[in-house]
Order: C-alpha cells, then structure tokens, then sequence
C-alpha cells in the first residue's frame, strides 16, 4: 500500500549578499524554522500525539509519512493553531517558529496563521469567482490595486499548473470546476500570498499524473 505524505514548505528568509556581508559565496547550512519539541496532543481523553519531535529546516521539503489515522493531519494542524478550533483540545510540548514558542500564553494567533498557507486534501474554494479565490488573502491584507491582483493571480495560476485551463474563465464561480482544477485553485490561492510556511495535506489526492507532477515541481521551485 503507497503511504500517504503531507508536506510542510519552508521559504528562505531573506538575506544579504555575499559581497554586502563580507562571506563567501558558499551557501550556509539551513537553519531550523519549525522547531517541535515532545509535543503530546489529547481530544479530550483520547490522544493523538504522543511525544513527537521533529525539526523542520529553511528552504526544506519535510514530509510526514505514515498509515491513515496516525496524526499526521492533527501535527499540521498543530503548526498554524487550527486545532484551537476544536473544543476540549489539550496540547503538551512545545512548538517554535523561528524560536518562538507559539503556543505560549500572549502570543498573537492571527499573527501565526498569516504566517502560514494550507491546502487540505479535500478541495474547498469559496463560493466566488476564480480569481476572487486566488487573490481572497491579498484582499483581506488590504491589497485592493487590480493591476497587482491580477499579476498575482496569474503567477498562481501558472504556478499551479491552471492558468491555460482558467485563463478565460476567471469571473465563473470557482465551484464550477472538476475536483482536481478546485483542488488548483485552492493550491493558486494559498500561495498567492507568498506565506512563509506552506502546509499541504495529500494536496494531490484528487489530481492526474500530469497535475500531480506540476504540483511537485512547483514544491521544489519553492523551496
């Protein structure tokens, strides 16, 4: 039976040059950005983590491999707090992004989350427009320039292996489409906001071979 994998994308933080900085041009060793330390997660009385630890590196590729029902959705939800959603949840442990630990008391959730893109296994585009879908974040971080949504809504698009197939089709209701062109859509929208951290959750379960393989490449270019 293949496994099934859910991938966390870590960016590059920026950084100056070499010459700027006075280094050599060798690239330095990626640093940790997630940092998840004997973390244990309960629903209520059952549990569902049981002391996981794992470090997640910049421009890295992590994949979580393992038998349906093992964690791993309840580990990514972890990640951008999505987990608080759910009543009686108890998390023990600690998780650092950058060195914060996120889930300490004062810290700004919303914040964290913006932090973060996730594309779930199940496709779940807004009832709007295709390319309200895509550019749904910019708009709600006050981008409101049609030229720049535009920009970045192709660029998504393409990126997610769409843009020739929706070119034409942009102001039609994105629950229009087969599952595996929401599934783009959904994927075009989360990085359309360029997040620091993407979260995909088997993101390729309802795509072709040829969709599935444009999906990959773009985690790789990512990264």
């Amino acid at each position: 039976m293949q496994p099934t994998i859910e991938t966390a994308v870590a960016h590059r933080p920026e950084a100056p040059s070499p010459a700027a900085s006075g280094i050599t041009s060798e690239a330095p060793p990626a640093q940790p950005i997630i940092e998840i330390e004997h973390v244990n997660l309960l629903y209520g009385d059952k549990q569902a983590l049981f002391d996981i630890s794992v470090v997640c590196k910049a421009n890295a590729v992590t994949a979580f491999i393992g038998p349906s029902g093992c964690g791993k959705s309840t580990l990514l939800r972890c990640l951008n707090r999505m987990n608080d959603l759910i009543d009686g949840v108890r998390l023990e442990g600690s998780i650092r992004i950058h060195g914060q630990d996120i889930y300490e008391k004062g810290v700004d959730v919303p914040q964290i989350r913006k932090r973060f893109g996730m594309v779930f296994q199940k496709s779940n585009p807004f009832p709007k427009s295709v390319f309200e879908n895509v550019v749904y974040g910019l708009r709600i971080q006050g981008i409101a320039n049609r030229a720049v949504l535009e920009e970045a809504c192709e660029r998504s698009l393409r990126s997610a292996a769409l843009w020739d197939e929706v070119k034409d089709r942009l102001d039609e209701s994105a629950l229009g489409f087969s599952g595996g062109q929401m599934q783009r859509i959904c994927i075009a929208r989360a990085i359309a906001v360029e997040p620091e951290i993407l979260l995909l959750d088997e993101p390729c379960s309802a795509l072709d071979p040829i969709a599935t393989s444009n999906v990959e490449e773009l985690i790789f270019t990512l990264k």
